[in-house]
């Protein structure tokens, strides 16, 4: 079986004691104000950014002219930016005794400042004092840039933003700065940064039409309370500090030692063997428990994979064919490396109907098993609605800021996080079952915000059966199937399988799966189906599974595959490279031409 390295996360439970509580709660309000500090920087770039092109806009111009003009009035500072980053960038290569051999073309109008700068190095180098020009450079750029930033013709990335902090933290908490940053990790800092940039980039693809999903807004401050507790700690692979100390115990930087829950036998065999790299450690508080998921780069099993053949013979291994082709896109070949294991080729393809009350599957999941062809929910928040509405009407019965209030918002959060946990951990078993018992997994490509939106209507256009809608909501999202599409997503790939999402719209529950005859007049809702051709009577479950399968054969018959030529666009069995001439004659052949 080929191996590869791949991307793990092993998630444990930690087991503080009061102290190391206490510090994790540090550490994560470390990181919640490194994230308010970065926006706060990030929002007034952009508001100065808005004024400047607003009064452009008063004035007559038009929106691409208003943002030339914003361009314009900044060059004179980006280019004095340049030109001192380059200067900065020259003393750290003397410093470390590299060479920059970076070629620079000063802006023009910065001839004269780069001739400065040149000489000052130059003369720094033959008195030794690069360390102290170096300190020097860094405070201008960073200067420059901060001038930059408020002006609106900047807006600070991550690593601006450490280079501004660097600035300020030393200042007292008054005047923005953070005395207190020595009794904490820098990487708090260093991941707030990061998720702020994070935050950031989602907002301006999504305004720009380039993140698909629900539409991000902007991006807001995080209050102590209502955010989620995280932070993230790195470390230098070569050097490690993040490891498993025996198989019950977490070391991390700046932490210590803590226990853990359970075991961590599995990781800390793979670190062992060297076959896992352990690459950072991420501590999220979830309900009235800290988890610490640790990122390792793990060389792995895998039944499948696809190799990138260059023309010098070099291999380059990848996941999934689309990554293979895209690296083949200019030069090489792609070869299929392994196949399925005898257990999914046994199993075939497997079409999945995503249900409210029922996973139902057009195969059994357990081999040998029939009933296992309808996998029900849990219904967790189902059955623990009573107890929710206990802890609910008790904390509603609290006064705001009281002591009673946060014990009995405590006892309502542990309720929902146990039931969080336990719907992760079936839909886990019940992706796992599915990756590695088939050759293929085939879903429909629903549109899960759509069907759990609200049907309450407005004032003039009441909504109808609000209660029902309601209910139907409910089971859909306790049944996280927008989780466990997550989750095969990844879980096909680790385990040689292959997940295919079907168009949307594909009529699965209005079509016979006998003859293809579709009812436009059958409705979702009926437990069965009538065929008004053939007179088949199939339940809706084994209508619905059997035509994803069907679709899905479809679908992949039109994918090219490394077994010969398929059927192209227009359903003809011709080569893209074939003659102009033949193609011609095989289409006038099939009455196409």
């Amino acid at each position: 079986m080929p191996e590869t390295q791949v991307l793990r996360a092993y998630r444990f439970a930690l087991d503080p004691t009061d102290a190391e509580r206490a510090a994790l709660g540090r550490y994560a309000g470390a990181c919640r104000w490194a994230y308010n500090y970065a926006l706060a920087k990030k929002t007034e770039s952009h508001r100065a950014w808005m004024a400047r092109r607003a009064r452009y806009l008063d004035a007559g111009l038009s929106e691409a002219e208003a943002k030339s003009r914003i361009k314009a009035d900044g060059a004179g500072l980006t280019d004095r930016i340049k030109v001192w980053d380059h200067h900065r960038r020259s003393l750290m290569a003397t410093t470390s005794g590299k060479q920059h051999r970076a070629m620079f073309q000063p802006p023009a109008g910065q001839e004269v400042l780069d001739r400065q700068l040149a000489a000052a190095r130059a003369d720094a180098v033959a008195t030794g004092r690069e360390s102290l020009l170096l300190a020097e450079a860094r405070t201008a750029v960073n200067s420059l840039k901060a001038e930059a930033f408020r002006a609106g013709f900047r807006t600070p990335s991550a690593m601006d933003t450490s280079a501004l902090w660097r600035m300020d933290r030393d200042r007292p908490a008054e005047a923005g700065g953070s005395p207190w940053w020595g009794e904490v990790n820098v990487y708090c800092f260093t991941s707030g940064f990061d998720r702020a940039q994070a935050a950031w980039k989602n907002w301006l693809e999504s305004l720009s039409g380039r993140r698909a999903g629900r539409r991000a807004g902007y991006p807001r401050f995080k209050t102590k309370g209502r955010a989620a507790e995280s932070f993230a700690l790195f470390h230098d692979v070569k050097r490690p500090i993040i490891r498993l100390d025996g198989y019950r115990r977490l070391v991390m930087p700046g932490l210590g030692s803590i226990r853990i829950h359970g075991t961590g036998k599995t990781l800390a065999r793979l670190v062992g063997r060297g076959r896992a790299v352990i690459q950072s450690v991420t501590l999220t508080r979830g309900g009235h428990r800290w988890y610490a998921c640790v990122l390792a780069k793990v060389l792995q099993d895998i039944p499948l994979l696809w190799e990138h053949i260059a023309d010098d013979g070099v291999r380059t291994p990848y996941l999934t064919r689309a990554q293979a082709d895209t690296a083949a896109e200019r030069t090489g070949r792609v070869k299929q490396v392994g196949r399925p294991t005898a257990r999914q080729r046994s199993g075939g393809p497997v079409g999945v109907d995503l249900g409210s009350r029922y996973l139902a599957l057009s195969s059994p999941l357990r081999p040998g098993d029939p009933t296992s062809t309808l996998v029900e929910h849990p219904r967790l928040l189902t059955n623990h609605l009573a107890e929710l509405t206990k802890r609910q009407r008790a904390l509603a019965r609290t006064a705001k800021g009281s002591r009673r209030r946060a014990k009995a918002a405590d006892r309502l959060v542990r309720v929902h996080h146990q039931i969080a946990v336990r719907r992760a951990s079936s839909l886990h078993g019940v992706s796992k079952q599915l990756a590695t018992g088939f050759t293929h997994v085939v879903i429909e490509d629903l549109d899960l915000l759509a069907l759990s939106a609200s049907d309450t209507g407005v004032p003039g256009d009441p909504g109808r059966d609000v209660k029902i809608k309601a209910r139907l909501n409910r089971n859909l999202l306790d049944a996280g199937l927008g989780e466990l599409r997550r989750q095969l997503a990844y879980k096909t790939i680790w385990y040689g399988s292959q997940l295919v999402v079907l168009d949307k719209g594909e009529p699965v529950a209005g079509t016979c799966a006998k003859c293809a005859e579709r009812n436009p007049s059958s409705a979702p809702s009926r437990s069965g189906y009538n065929c008004p051709s053939c007179g088949a009577v199939p339940h809706r479950h084994d209508q619905s599974t059997a035509n994803i399968v069907h679709a899905a054969r479809r679908q992949l018959k039109t994918v090219a595959s490394d077994r010969g030529e398929t059927l192209n666009a227009r359903r003809a069995s011709v080569s893209p490279g074939a003659h102009k001439g033949s193609r011609q004659a095989v289409s006038k052949r099939e009455g196409t031409g």
